[in-house]
């Protein structure tokens, strides 16, 4: 594991789009092959394949629809621009741990040749439509997640402030909490996944595809 308290770039970590929902540090590992429909975990890639990046004491203002489905990450800013940042039916939490990792190939186009060594993921990308291959994915251990309400501070500044619990607008106590139920320690919330192209006997990676396999 990386030694979190050395100090890290921000340009050696890479953005990482989030998850609709958090998910178990064991459902995605770096170099799964995924499509709409089916997942395969190559059994050719190794530990010495990946870099891990990372550090202490982590937070992230999130965008979050009604049904609790996260929408998009705004990083660890202070204020939101409401009426250019929100939706209808939108708001906002945060997400703080205290241990952040980022784990990421070294060489993705070499780990998709390596992962592809393996005959049944050689199998499952002729098998499926369109394919991703995880390239990177973003961890977070011991997480809490929250909602935030604004506070309107003026010129279309809102701050955002992490909630403790309490009553709502309708007088109801209302839960601080935003349900995540992964059951394990170390939760993914973030995760890259970049298209394979085949062609021809060349297998190639092509752009970046968003997170509706886990939608």
């Amino acid at each position: 594991m990386a030694d979190l308290t050395r100090q890290i770039s921000a340009s050696l970590i890479p953005e990482t789009p989030l998850l609709p929902h958090p998910l178990a540090d064991t459902e995605i590992p770096v170099g799964q092959l995924v499509s709409k429909t089916a997942k395969c975990n190559p059994s050719t890639l190794e530990y010495k394949d990946y870099d891990d990046v990372g550090h202490r004491w982590y937070k992230d203002v999130i965008i979050v629809e009604s049904s609790g489905t996260f929408v998009t990450s705004l990083g660890a800013t202070l204020y939101v621009n409401k009426d250019k940042q929100l939706k209808e039916g939108q708001g906002v939490g945060t997400i703080e741990a205290p241990e952040m990792r980022v784990r990421i190939f070294k060489d993705p186009e070499a780990a998709l040749a390596k992962a592809l060594s393996d005959p049944k993921a050689k199998e499952f990308i002729e098998g499926q439509g369109e394919v991703g291959f995880v390239t990177a994915i973003r961890e977070v251990t011991n997480a809490s997640y929250k909602r935030a309400k604004l506070v309107d501070r003026g010129m279309n500044n809102w701050e955002v402030i992490r909630e403790v619990g309490g009553e709502g607008h309708d007088g109801k106590r209302r839960d601080s909490q935003l349900q995540v139920l992964t059951g394990s320690k170390t939760d993914i919330v973030g995760v890259v996944v970049r298209k394979v192209v085949i062609d021809g006997d060349r297998v190639a990676l092509g752009e970046e595809l968003g997170t509706e396999f886990w939608a």
